[in-house]
């Protein structure tokens, strides 16, 4: 299975785990549910960022981009460690 079709299995699971809980957090009315969907919905945006960044990656080298355009992995990996930071403040909350 190549990056692309995992990175978007990945955002396929995770949005299908983002309105399970959703949708059982609201029915129950736990607010504990509802609190882990908006956890998991940020984990739903990482798994964005990355599907993203596999896409541009996978590019071929341009006039723009002579070694071809893999940095922007870098620059996803921080967003999604900023991502983890944040996730752990709100647990703080």
């Amino acid at each position: 299975m190549n990056a692309s079709k995992t990175a978007s299995l990945s955002v396929f699971s995770n949005t299908f785990i983002v309105i399970l809980k959703l949708i059982v957090g609201f029915l129950t009315g736990s607010v504990a549910v509802i609190s882990e969907a908006i956890h998991s919905a940020l984990d739903l945006l990482a798994s964005l960022i990355a599907f993203i960044s596999v896409r541009i990656s996978g590019r071929d080298a341009d006039r723009g981009h002579p070694y071809g355009h893999g940095k922007v992995e870098n620059i996803s990996g921080t967003i999604e460690t900023l991502l983890i930071f944040v996730s752990r403040y709100l647990d703080y909350l």
